[in-house]
Formats: structure tokens, C-alpha cells, sequence
């Protein structure tokens, strides 16, 4: 079996499994360098770890970023992994080594920098603007995705226990929590909504809501703040000070739910913001010596 024959049966078993389109053009688009480099007619036994290291090193000279080499290499291995599981060939995949990326500390929203961010929201027409703090509050209290939030059905949310079914990806539903001020913004949307569709959160027009139409006034929100604003920055706040809250509350983290809520498939991906939350921890506990020593 060639690797272009390989790689069209790897996107069919994707596509059954119900990953988005833009999941899909993803694996196209990083997996598709990698087979051109090797020759996609190459017969999928001749791959080995040697072909794919020479191609890591070809990456690396590259003027692209280390994690965007990262991001080339994770989706390689996840498709020769698939290889090796489907037609049994020994590949070696688990030993691939995705390049090391430098780690940035995570933005954390303040208090006063949340208000801020809500401050911000401006619209002419007063339910478009409410459907917009929706929006940032879904994404800032529960942890969704901005594709989550375009397809949340108005169906899914239970006002009554503060709950709601979110379908995410690979078609994976899990039910998240939401609180009294994301509540307050969806009732009042809803209250003025002059749509009441089977999507939640509608344009102009009362269609779904499309993840560009909530790039584009995220985007115009983040030009007006003085610090970084971005919906995966929502996202990453939602777990950080999940894993704070948690530990201030209970002197533990329950990593587990945390990766439910997000809708991760494995706890690795979840166990960063742990990290980040015990980094923010350490800096609120930490007590100067040199202070004690001085300050009499």
C-alpha cells in the first residue's frame, strides 16, 4: 500500500469519526508536506524513523517557529501511529520527538481587566451587544470554544440547574457548568433576541452565528484593551482559575474534571494549566526573606 493510499483512508476513518472540517484541513494541511518531502507513492513499509527525523531537521531550518514545527510533527506521529495500528507495521511512532517549544506564562485576567473586557462590548443594536458579552461569558465561565459557543442549541441549556450540552469535537458532547453572571447575560439576550431559533446565539439576520462573525468582534474588542484578548485566551483563563479556585477551596486539583469540562481527550493537554495555576499559587504564597530580614 502507497502512503498517499494510507493517508486517503486516514482522512475517511477521520471524517467517520465526525471531526470537523476544519479538523480535517488541518491534518491536509500538515501532513501533506511530509508526504511530498518522502514521495506519497512510497510504499508505507519503507517509512521509518530515519525518514521522518531528516524531514524534522528539513522543518527546522525553515524560517517557521518551533511550535509551528511542533504542530507539523504532533500531527505527523498521530498519523503514522495510525498506520501502525491499522496495517501493523513498526514504525516507531511513539519515539518521534516533537521539538520543545518555549513555554509562555498565560495571561490572567484581573478583576478590574474583566470588567474592562465587558466594558468594551459595543454594538448599535442592544441585543447584538448582549449577544456578544454571551458570547465572551460562555467562553470566560465555562471554558467553550468558539465553535461551541456558535453551536450551542437553545435546547441544550437548562437555566433552571445552570447547565447546558455542548457538542464538541469529533461530534463529543459533555455538559458544562455557567454561572449567575453569564446567566444574567443569556437571559437578557434572550428577553431581546428578536429570534428564537434552534442556535442560541444568532446573527443579524437570526442564522447560527459563524465562528468568523465572533473572530472579527473579538478582534475589534482586543484593539481598544491595553493587554492581550483573544477567544483562546478566554478559554485558557476558564482553566487556570479553575485549578486556583479549586486549590484555594478544597488544597487540591481535580485535573480530571477539569479535562471533562474542557472537553480534552487526554489529561496531558489539561495538565499545563495546572502548571500555570501552581506557578500563580507559588507567587501568592511566597514570602520575602530579604523582607523579614530588613523590615523590622
Amino acid at each position: 500500500m502507497t502512503l498517499q493510499q494510507a493517508f486517503d483512508n486516514f482522512i475517511f476513518s477521520r471524517r467517520i469519526q465526525g471531526l470537523a472540517d476544519k479538523s480535517i484541513d488541518c491534518y491536509m494541511s500538515f501532513i501533506k508536506p511530509f508526504m511530498v518531502h518522502i514521495g506519497s507513492e512510497i510504499d508505507i513499509s519503507m517509512i521509518n524513523r530515519d525518514l521522518v527525523n531528516a524531514y524534522i531537521e528539513k522543518l527546522l531550518k525553515r524560517p517557521i517557529s518551533r511550535a509551528t514545527v511542533a504542530t507539523y510533527v504532533r500531527h505527523i506521529k498521530i498519523f503514522l501511529k495510525w498506520i501502525e495500528e491499522e496495517y501493523e507495521f513498526c514504525i516507531q511512532a511513539d519515539k518521534i520527538k516533537v521539538p520543545k517549544t518555549p513555554k509562555k506564562v498565560l495571561h490572567i485576567y484581573t478583576d478590574d481587566e474583566i470588567r474592562r473586557i465587558f466594558d468594551s462590548v459595543r454594538a448599535n443594536d442592544e441585543w447584538i451587544r448582549l449577544r456578544n458579552c454571551c458570547a465572551i461569558a460562555l467562553m470566560l465561565d465555562s471554558g467553550l470554544r468558539q465553535n461551541e459557543v456558535c453551536t450551542l442549541q437553545r435546547a441544550d441549556i437548562n437555566f433552571q440547574s445552570g447547565t447546558m450540552k455542548i457538542c464538541g469535537k469529533g461530534n463529543k458532547e459533555r455538559v458544562v457548568p455557567f454561572g449567575k453572571i453569564t446567566r444574567h447575560y443569556m437571559t437578557l439576550y434572550d428577553s431581546l433576541c428578536p429570534y428564537h431559533e434552534e442556535y442560541f446565539l444568532v446573527s443579524r439576520s437570526g442564522n447560527r452565528l459563524t465562528t468568523n462573525a465572533v473572530k472579527l468582534f473579538i478582534q475589534k474588542i482586543a484593539k481598544n484593551l491595553p493587554f492581550p484578548f483573544s477567544s483562546h485566551k478566554l478559554r485558557h483563563n476558564f482553566a487556570t482559575n479553575y485549578c486556583i479556585n479549586q486549590y484555594e477551596q478544597k488544597g487540591s486539583v481535580d485535573i480530571y474534571s477539569l479535562m471533562l469540562l474542557m472537553g480534552h481527550e487526554d489529561v496531558e493537554t489539561t495538565q499545563r494549566y495546572l502548571h500555570f495555576a501552581q506557578q500563580i499559587i507559588a507567587t501568592k504564597s511566597s514570602i520575602s526573606h530579604l523582607d523579614k530580614l530588613l523590615i523590622s
